[in-house]
């Protein structure tokens, strides 16, 4: 769809488990925006209608690798949410997706500010990111999805898509100094998608949380929130 960005997609049409599903054109997600063309940025305005990006890269990634042109719209709505996931100094290699995952679920981790951030910008379409689109991306969507009330095999679904655009952006990140200095230190568990982590993240919801809900509300997030979002993006 883009030439510059490899794991971008629209979110519309995931069902919920009681029949209706997600609209079209409404809510995307992607990989950085960073290396977007001049022909991208003018169909995600033009056609598309994008009107909100919501970052979620740390704030030192966004000064090195930059916000990308379709920030430099007017129009358009930016805000750097970053999602720091937890630190895994002596982690088992095998552990490390998913401590990093739960990590989000942290009050530390601003998830709940991004989805926040989300709902206001939900009036006209929206983009969330990070830089592969995969793991913060990837928990921030299966949340959101949840309160959304998508059944799990399609959050799941929807997360495993990403593996048809990794082989692309790890050749494209090892002539990015920042991020091949990572894939140099990192496991390689962190460039594979793997179903594992993030069913623990659902999982964990319902386990340690009574639910997507409770864990939003112990967060500070006020249910008319969740509301906007499915009252703009459900069918």
């Amino acid at each position: 769809m883009l030439e510059g960005a490899y794991n971008f997609r629209d979110l519309g049409g995931l069902r919920t488990r009681d029949g209706h599903q997600l609209r079209s054109g409404r809510v995307f997600r992607s990989d950085t925006l960073q290396a977007l063309t001049a022909a991208d940025v003018n169909h995600l305005r033009a056609v598309v209608g994008l009107r909100g990006v919501v970052d979620l890269r740390l704030g030192e990634e966004v000064l090195s690798e930059g916000r990308g042109p379709l920030c430099e719209v007017t129009e358009v709505r930016y805000a750097n949410t970053p999602l720091d996931m937890a630190a895994t100094n002596g982690v088992a290699p095998e552990d490390v997706m998913r401590r990093l995952y739960l990590g989000c679920l942290s009050p530390e981790a601003s998830l709940v500010t991004a989805i926040e951030q989300l709902s206001e910008m939900a009036e006209h379409p929206v983009v969330f990111h990070c830089a592969a689109g995969k793991d913060r991306t990837g928990v921030l969507a299966a949340v959101v999805l949840r309160m959304l009330n998508v059944a799990d095999e399609y959050i799941v679904g929807d997360y495993m898509k990403s593996a048809e655009a990794m082989p692309r952006m790890i050749e494209r990140f090892r002539t990015w100094p920042r991020y091949r200095d990572h894939m140099e230190q990192a496991p390689p568990q962190a460039y594979a998608v793997e179903p594992d982590p993030l069913i623990e993240v659902l999982n964990s919801l319902d386990r340690d949380y009574g639910g997507v809900h409770q864990w939003a509300t112990s967060h500070g997030m006020r249910s008319e929130k969740i509301e906007r979002l499915a009252r703009l993006w459900v069918e």
